[in-house]
């Protein structure tokens, strides 16, 4: 049995019964200027790895891009792509100060995203600041969850939000095919839900991906958060007749959910756009980590199914691919500008920065710097923009 399924419910429940807080380069548009036009359009943000670690420095700099978000106008919400905390130590945890006591470089990750998780959530939508999880948020292998304080995801982020965002996927028919997997329960929704808050084991390190609809765009949230986790990953019998065996293919829960949300979405005459949020990159020349193991699969899969643009965190840099096209002649990817997927790294809410190897044909912006994203959506249309913690503008460009 493979460690990760020791953890069998905890992500949402455990985010569940706890309390919590609530192409080519363009013209730029005017900070802070809302697109305009057709009622589909509308802003959102991404940032990421806005944990410390070994300091308190990076905590001042979350402060200050959360000031800078928080002034955002017109934003409907703000996705943070992952390691939110530190894990291994006590700079940034999630309720508590720890280490970092100051208010200007205070630790705790509650206080210091409040300007943004108090806002109202836009129409539809359950709340304004959207997680996903990262390899310091839940590794439970490494001593790293719950923080050095007792405290968890479930802390900062309300079970009532994580039942409105996270579908019980062990009653869904529609995608999970492994109804004799002998080491993950079947769960009631009420089984699933009350037991997401677990310190211990539990869904929380595995069942933490979701989706929704916001105007005419879908996003897909994936729990894909560290070099080595592989979609696809198979401990016997790795044959094709049988990848619908979760024992075997331990994660492949997720790719199969996946394929029938990216599906579904792509029937939608209503959905324009198509984004993916994830932790860790699929393309990358950052000297911080290598691309997920599973890039070669998720390439070929967000080419089938149109997604406009994948968003990550994981390396501590800006980075931006060309329009990439991947499918079972091209598996590596090739530029296409009018069928490929954009891959974009925000990885610099905080973290110590991170740099480059040596750069290849698939980048087209590579900057190691403070920043968030403001993405500006007009029907088809998506204008993003990376903003420096001095408000700079890093890059713009319109996918």
């Amino acid at each position: 049995m493979h460690r990760f399924f020791h953890i069998t419910l905890a992500v949402l429940a455990a985010v569940a019964a706890c309390s919590g807080g609530g192409g080519g380069d363009s013209a730029e548009a005017a900070p802070g200027t809302p697109p305009v036009g057709d009622g589909t359009s509308f802003s959102f943000m991404a940032y990421g790895d806005s944990r410390s670690g070994g300091g308190c420095d990076g905590n001042a700099t979350h402060i200050k891009l959360v000031g800078k978000m928080a002034a955002e106008a017109n934003t409907a919400f703000v996705f943070n792509t992952g390691d939110m905390i530190t894990g291994y130590d006590k700079s940034t945890n999630w309720v508590q100060r720890g280490d970092c006591a100051s208010d200007a470089a205070k630790g705790s990750f509650k206080e210091i995203i409040a300007p943004l998780q108090n806002k109202a959530p836009a129409a539809g939508l359950p709340v304004y600041y959207f997680p996903v999880v990262g390899n310091h948020d839940d590794n439970f292998g490494d001593g790293w969850y719950p923080d050095k304080f007792g405290n968890g995801f479930c802390d900062v982020f309300s079970q009532a939000t994580v039942q409105k965002l996270v579908p019980n996927h062990t009653q869904a028919k529609a995608y999970f095919q492994d109804w004799t997997r002998t080491d993950i329960q079947h769960l009631t929704d009420g089984e699933f839900y009350a037991s997401a808050c677990a310190k211990t084991k539990g869904v929380y390190a595995e069942f933490m991906y979701y989706s929704f609809d916001y105007k005419n765009t879908h996003f897909t949230v994936m729990h894909l958060n560290s070099d080595y986790y592989n979609l696809m990953e198979c401990s016997n019998n790795c044959n094709a007749a049988n990848e619908g065996n979760y024992d075997a293919y331990y994660y492949k829960h997720q790719l199969d959910w996946l394929r029938y949300d990216l599906a579904k979405a792509a029937a939608n005459p209503a959905i324009r756009n198509t984004i993916v949020l994830t932790h860790a990159p699929l393309v990358t020349y950052s000297d911080g980590h290598a691309a997920n193991a599973s890039w070669n699969t998720l390439l070929q899969e967000f080419s089938k199914y149109k997604v406009k643009m994948v968003i990550s965190g994981h390396n501590h840099v800006y980075e931006r691919s060309v329009p990439v096209y991947a499918d079972s002649a091209n598996q590596a990817g090739v530029r296409d500008d009018a069928k490929g997927t954009v891959y974009v790294i925000t990885g610099g809410g905080g973290s110590e920065l991170a740099g480059f190897r040596a750069i290849g044909s698939l980048n087209a912006k590579a900057t190691a710097a403070y920043h968030y994203l403001r993405l500006d959506v007009k029907d088809s249309t998506i204008t993003v923009k990376a903003i420096g913690a001095d408000g700079a503008t890093l890059d713009t460009f319109t996918r």
